[in-house]
């Protein structure tokens, strides 16, 4: 797995890299890996696997829903680096804290409430423009396939954790993680 996740990642930093990546592997685009095309982007990468019983096994793990696919969300979790819990209880500790009704997702309602000081700062923009941008900016958090304006912690922290595999040092993920939620609207 450990050999699989590197080489994926030595050309991704962000998790719309593992997203486009995802949509190559699915060669018929289902929406899903099959069996067939994990084997060819197996081979494709030339992770070392010495048969084809370990490229099942390897599958497997990433098939989680035991259905002989892997979805999306499935391929994410697995490939996405782990983060410290300094890192991870920041990311929550922000996310919790945007979570102004506290239902476990981010929504345009959520932003516009948490920031509404700065956003009635800058009365240049209508609602409807605000609530566009705010649409804008929750869909780069989206990993189910659709675009739907809100986020829940694992697409949350899914992000977190590809911005925590590009910096080194925890105290600067935690000012990353400051300067990128203070919205100047």
């Amino acid at each position: 797995m450990e050999q699989f996740r590197q080489r994926l990642l030595e050309s991704t930093v962000k998790q719309s890299d593992l997203i486009e990546i995802f949509s190559q592997i699915d060669a018929d685009h289902s929406g899903r890996i099959n069996y067939e095309e994990f084997h060819r982007a197996i081979k494709y990468l030339k992770v070392e696997m010495k048969n084809d019983d370990e490229i099942k096994s390897l599958f497997q793990q990433f098939d989680t829903t035991h259905n002989g696919q892997i979805d999306l969300n499935e391929f994410l979790k697995k490939l996405r680096p782990p983060m410290s819990q300094r890192r991870e209880r920041a990311a929550l500790n922000l996310f919790n804290g945007m979570d102004v009704n506290h239902d476990g997702k981010l929504t345009v309602q959520d932003l516009k409430t948490k920031y509404a000081s700065q956003i009635k700062n800058n009365k240049k923009k209508g609602d409807q423009s605000v609530d566009k941008a705010l649409r804008n900016f929750l869909n780069k958090f989206d990993t189910r396939g659709q675009e739907d304006g809100i986020i829940d912690k694992d697409e949350f922290l899914g992000f977190c954790s590809m911005l925590s595999a590009t910096v080194n040092d925890d105290i600067y993920f935690e000012h990353v993680l400051r300067l990128l939620f203070d919205f100047r609207l």
